[in-house]
Formats: structure tokens, C-alpha cells, sequence
């Protein structure tokens, strides 16, 4: 249920589950990544740059960026053949990185999806752009999807809460594409901080 409410949610493909952690809930942790923690000093995120989603890619063709706009306003009444067509123009540079990113300190906002959702505790997502408008609509290109390490962990019943809601992400990035069970990915960050957006 936890599957398919995250990958419905986020429009994205469902993973296959990993093997779940025990680990006991741990309030304090929660309270701190979503207010933050009175242990974090301020200087270990205040270099931060922070970047928008176009900052990770390329300018999209006019033609590519008409796709897209179709796929948003149309998807649900085109058909499969137009969808492919529509697809390939967009990822036509969707495995373009910036490169000079790489080891940059950063800050961005976006939508998370842990990669294993049978933990207690979560320590790998996927950061996306946009929560799913309709299920059937794919990843988004690999140079618009990020791959988080958060070493401290967070609860699921934290993301279960916040599902609807954006976190901003900050650490360290990564320019390098790599696989994973939701989508490939175009960069790699290890989070320092992790925290729900104000909407």
C-alpha cells in the first residue's frame, strides 16, 4: 500500500521493495528534520548556493518545450505512439549535466521518493521537480532527477505526512548519472539537511 501510494502520488514507476529495517521510531529526529535541529549550526548549509531545476540542465529545443507543455495539458487523451514522440524530443538533451556543478555545496526544492519503501527509516531517495500530475506520466529526464544519500535517516512517517509537500535538499552535488530502481539519475548529492518547504 505505502508503494503504490508513493509511486501514484509522484507519478512514477514502482519500485521493487527492499528488505525492511527494524529500527524503533525516534521522535526527536522527526521534530528536527522538520523544523530543523537546534544541533545543526547554521554555517553547515549557509554557504549553500541555492539553484533552481533549469540550473541542472541545457535549455530545452522550442520543440522539445512544446512537447512538454503538450504532455502537461494533453497526456490523458493522447495516444501511446504520441506520447513516445513527445518523450523522445524532450529527452533528446535530458542527459545533458552541468558539469561545473560538480562539488558544488547547494541547496534545491523538489519532491522526494524513497527508494525503499518497506524501511522504517529512509536513507535513499530520489529528489524530482514536480509532483505527478497523472500516473502515467514518466520520470522526468535523468538531468532533472537527483540522487540523495542522507546518512542520518529519515522517518517514513515523516515523508507519509508530507507527501504532498516539497523538502528542500542541501549538500553537497554530484555531476554523475547513475541507476536506480525509480529512474536514472543525472546527479548524486550527500545531504547535509533535509527539510519540508514552507508553502
Amino acid at each position: 500500500m505505502r508503494t503504490l501510494l508513493f509511486a501514484a502520488a509522484l507519478g512514477l514507476a514502482a519500485p521493487y521493495a527492499l528488505q525492511a529495517h527494524a529500527e524503533g521510531f525516534d521522535f526527536q529526529k522527526l521534530s528536527d528534520a522538520l523544523f530543523g535541529s537546534s544541533e545543526t549550526p547554521g554555517a553547515k548549509t549557509s554557504d549553500a548556493r541555492e539553484i533552481e531545476w533549469n540550473d541542472l540542465s541545457p535549455p530545452l529545443s522550442p520543440e522539445a518545450q512544446a512537447a512538454a507543455a503538450r504532455l502537461n495539458a494533453m497526456i490523458d487523451t493522447m495516444s501511446d505512439e504520441e506520447i513516445t514522440d513527445a518523450m523522445n524530443l524532450i529527452d533528446e538533451n535530458g542527459n545533458e549535466i552541468i558539469e561545473a556543478l560538480d562539488g558544488e555545496t547547494i541547496s534545491l526544492e523538489g519532491y522526494l521518493v524513497p527508494l525503499d519503501f518497506e524501511a522504517t527509516e529512509a536513507k535513499a531517495f530520489v529528489l524530482v521537480p514536480y509532483m505527478g500530475a497523472c500516473i502515467h506520466v514518466p520520470p522526468p529526464p535523468p538531468n532533472q532527477v537527483v540522487f540523495i544519500e542522507y546518512e542520518e535517516g529519515m522517518p517514513m512517517e515523516m515523508l507519509e505526512e508530507n507527501i504532498w509537500k516539497p523538502f528542500r535538499v542541501t549538500g553537497a552535488l554530484r555531476a554523475a548519472p547513475a541507476k536506480t530502481e525509480l529512474a536514472d539519475v543525472g546527479y548524486q548529492l550527500s545531504a547535509q539537511n533535509i527539510q519540508v518547504s514552507d508553502l
